[in-house]
Order: C-alpha cells, then sequence, then structure tokens
C-alpha cells in the first residue's frame, strides 16, 4: 500500500508571550496552520489577572502542548515579575497535565537564522510572508527611542510556535 498521501497531524499549540502590559498569544493546529492569535492588555494586579485570562484560553481551547519562553538563563531581557508569572503558568500547564515545550529567545534566533533573519522585527516579516493573515498585525519597525508594540507580543508567541514545529515534529 502506497503511504504517500497520509495527513500530517500535528498537535494543537498554544504559545503564551507575557509582556509588560499583558500577554501576547498564538494558537496553531501545525505549522501553517494559525488558529487564533491577539493580545491582552492587563493595568492592575498584572501577573494575577494575566493568570487568570490564560488559564481560560487554555481551557477554552485545551492545547496539546504549552509553548513557554525559556528565560532561566537570559542575561536581563525578562523583568522578574514576568519571570515568576512564566513560572506560574508552567506550573498550571503541570497541574493539568499539559505538555510544557520551553525555548530561549537565542534559541528563537537560531532556528530564524536558517530563514535569513537577524531579529524582531525581521522574524515578524518573515513571519507574515508565510502567514499573510497575520500581515495586518505586524507593528511598525521600531526606534530606539520607541518602547516595543504590545502587538509584537502576537509574533513572539507565533516565533516560538514555529520554533517548535521545526525543531519537535
Amino acid at each position: 500500500m502506497n503511504n504517500s498521501h497520509e495527513v500530517e497531524v500535528h498537535k494543537l499549540a498554544l504559545a503564551i508571550d507575557p509582556t509588560s502590559r499583558g500577554f501576547g498569544y498564538a494558537l496553531f493546529e501545525g505549522p501553517q496552520t494559525p488558529l487564533d492569535w491577539g493580545t491582552t492588555e492587563i493595568r492592575s494586579d498584572q501577573n494575577q489577572k494575566s493568570l487568570e485570562r490564560i488559564t481560560k484560553l487554555i481551557r477554552f481551547y485545551h492545547p496539546e502542548v504549552l509553548i513557554l519562553e525559556d528565560c532561566s538563563k537570559a542575561q536581563g531581557r525578562r523583568c522578574e515579575r514576568t519571570k515568576i508569572l512564566l513560572d506560574q503558568i508552567a506550573e498550571y500547564a503541570q497541574s493539568q497535565k499539559i505538555p510544557l515545550v520551553k525555548y530561549s529567545s537565542d534559541r528563537v534566533r537560531e532556528v530564524f537564522s536558517f530563514f535569513d533573519v537577524n531579529n524582531k522585527q525581521q522574524i515578524a516579516q518573515r513571519i507574515c510572508e508565510w502567514l499573510p493573515e497575520l500581515a495586518p498585525r505586524i507593528p511598525p519597525e521600531r526606534k530606539p527611542w520607541m518602547s516595543e508594540d504590545r502587538r509584537m507580543g502576537i509574533f513572539d508567541a507565533v516565533a516560538l510556535i514555529l520554533t517548535y514545529y521545526y525543531l519537535e515534529e
């Protein structure tokens, strides 16, 4: 029997990227199948309210894998509050028996370097080339005096998911 027509089966993957004002997320069913993405802004009690929103996302979507940034070795890129939130999300995933995968920002950049991109803006642009449905959400290029656009959280989450599909599947 010829198996050349087998359908690839991908896990439903959810990536969360905490930001200074909330979090970005992306849900994929395969490397070319984004199902949902967005940002959530949290103004007060950020970790508690972010964790509540994230648990609602997890309960609603029932992802088969959760992908987070591994900032355990990061040199100053993430503030302590964000590191605590990432730990809380990981603990929740483990309590729900959801497989958890973590990638450092260096690992994500390393994977994307195979596609001739060197920074977050270039990664976002390359993602939009591959997934044009995300193009309306790409933020303008950041100038040195500008803070990061909150929409970049979407592309950071998508980069985590694409790294997962590239490395794990």
